[in-house]
């Protein structure tokens, strides 16, 4: 029983724990439905990378092009299936609540503590999704970066200075923001800190941040002109295109106290508490604008406000609820310094992040809100081995189909469509929001898009300035992968092909309720 005890007081084991239990409850969490649109969004891009198609150049990418050349990596290592897919975010959520762990036990809270807070982490960071998604991997990435920031803030090295650019440009390049605010964030604290600070070795820390930096530039670029990808529709589709999406949300942008606070109330219970014992620091001691303990302070309150405004901005379900285990376990550091009421407050920390994360771990992982299945009888769900041995175990079920017929339906018209198109030995593109039938079928199906919103949000539309470069892409595509047919399943509208083509460059030749097919012309080149 001692050594046990022994063990379980070890930090190796403890890593270790965290690691296994955070890979399963992602599992666990990434198995249970799927919303197509997101659950899919890398699946077929990613083995596409494999098939020898990249970003900007054989697909409009608005976001994620690291996340399908990682992914292709766990494809190309474990097989293509459905289990290498979730190993992806798995691993993530992983080392981040690691690093979390880390975090908590370098600024000095107790290894008891830190670890049921890190372990709550992992139960609300990456399962409130399950699959590899854009915001979730920018905002881990970050986090993971701002880590690394306090690391260096307690103790300067040289390596993490270097290490900062590379996370954050991998964070940048899973999605633009919040992954550019925290660079602004890491910036200013680092501006105050340099300003505060007698440090003679200002000018090589610099270095190794700039060098770093513009070493990461260069090979990006590098690698751009490796793989023919022109430099003019990166900056199109991955930094313009997104900023005029981003203008109009910020338009339309509220900050009303639903939104702002009710939404987010246990979070900021948390990160009051934080701030009160901060707060009273800054007033009883000398200087205390100065300690490391007031830097973290800020990193963490522009961190928090920075993932408030994105989450308001990007509309999507709310993501950012690992922030109670990390605020309670920010605050209980000081807690644990109050000896009157230490053992009421740390009680009450406890029990408050606890509770949260139940509450938070029924609604996303396990009603998974998330993915819009909130209030689907999950265990009315069909093995998505039947529709292809790459989805074993896969529980299939959408928020459209939530019923035992409505399932039956969805899959057969799936093997269906797979029968169909397997039929097709053509070079032929796919419109449809069930991104994975160049998995299915093993055979590129080139669709232009990872994503076919219909708001603009995933290309250009109508009325979009980039409308032409969307138009330009397509008909490249057409040409270079001499695309014999397109293929409109019934979920995408065809506006999101004949919108963007001349009608002297195909011909209808199906048109049912199941999917509409249309033949190209020879020598088309012609845009609309």
């Amino acid at each position: 029983m001692r050594s046990i005890i022994s063990l379980l007081k070890n930090d190796k084991t403890l890593i270790l724990i965290i690691f296994i239990f955070s890979v399963f409850i992602n599992h666990f969490s990434g198995y249970r439905g799927v919303f197509p649109m997101d659950s899919f969004s890398h699946y077929d891009i990613s083995y596409r990378i494999l098939l020898g198609d990249h970003p900007f150049k054989d697909y409009w990418a608005v976001s994620g092009p690291f996340i399908d050349y990682f992914q292709s990596i766990f494809f190309y290592l474990f097989g293509t299936s459905w289990n290498s897919y979730i190993l992806h975010a798995s691993v993530l959520n992983g080392v981040i609540s690691i690093t979390t762990f880390l975090l908590f036990k370098k600024i000095g809270l107790k290894t008891f503590y830190s670890f049921i807070y890190s372990i709550c982490f992992s139960i609300l960071a990456y399962p409130s999704s399950g699959t590899p998604f854009v915001d979730h991997h920018s905002i881990f990435l970050s986090m993971l970066a701002i880590y690394f920031f306090i690391f260096t803030l307690q103790k300067e090295s040289y390596f993490i200075w270097i290490l900062l650019p590379i996370i954050l440009a991998l964070a940048f390049l899973s999605k633009q923001v919040p992954a550019f605010y925290f660079l602004l964030i890491i910036i200013f604290v680092s501006i105050y800190h340099f300003s505060l600070s007698s440090i003679k070795n200002i000018f090589i820390i610099s270095l190794c941040f700039l060098g770093s930096s513009v070493t990461t530039l260069i090979i990006f670029f590098s690698f751009l002109n490796l793989f023919s990808i022109n430099i003019s529709n990166f900056i199109d589709q991955y930094i313009l295109y997104p900023q005029s999406i981003g203008m109009e949300r910020y338009s339309n942008l509220e900050y009303d106290f639903k939104n702002t606070f009710s939404n987010f109330k246990f979070i900021h219970v948390v990160f009051l508490i934080y701030s009160f014992f901060l707060l009273k620091n800054f007033l009883i001691k000398k200087n205390f604008h100065k300690h490391v303990e007031f830097k973290i302070y800020l990193i963490i309150f522009f961190s928090f406000v920075v993932l408030i405004h994105h989450t308001l901005l990007t509309k999507n379900q709310i993501m950012i609820f690992f922030l109670i285990p990390l605020f309670s376990g920010l605050a209980h550091l000081y807690v644990d310094k109050e000896l009157k009421l230490r053992k009421i407050l740390s009680t009450f920390l406890i029990f408050l992040c606890l509770g949260a994360t139940i509450k938070y771990h029924m609604r996303f992982n396990v009603d998974r809100k998330f993915h819009e299945l909130q209030g689907v009888d999950i265990s009315n769900n069909i093995n998505a081995g039947i529709l292809s041995k790459n989805f074993t175990n896969l529980k299939w079920v959408t928020p459209r189909a939530t019923n035992a017929e409505q399932l039956t339906d969805e899959i057969n018209y799936l093997k269906d469509m797979k029968i169909l198109l397997k039929k097709d030995n053509s070079s032929k593109i796919i419109y449809t929001h069930y991104s994975f039938f160049s998995v299915i079928l093993n055979n590129n199906v080139h669709s232009p898009s990872r994503w076919f919103p219909k708001d603009g949000s995933g290309f250009p539309i109508k009325d979009s300035k980039f409308f032409k470069k969307y138009e330009q892409l397509l008909i490249y595509i057409i040409s270079k992968k001499d695309i014999k047919n397109v293929y409109i399943l019934k979920d995408v509208s065809e506006k999101m092909f004949t919108d963007y083509i001349n009608n002297n460059c195909y011909k209808k030749i199906s048109d049912n309720k199941d999917y509409k097919k249309f033949k190209i012309n020879k020598n088309c080149n012609e845009l609309n």
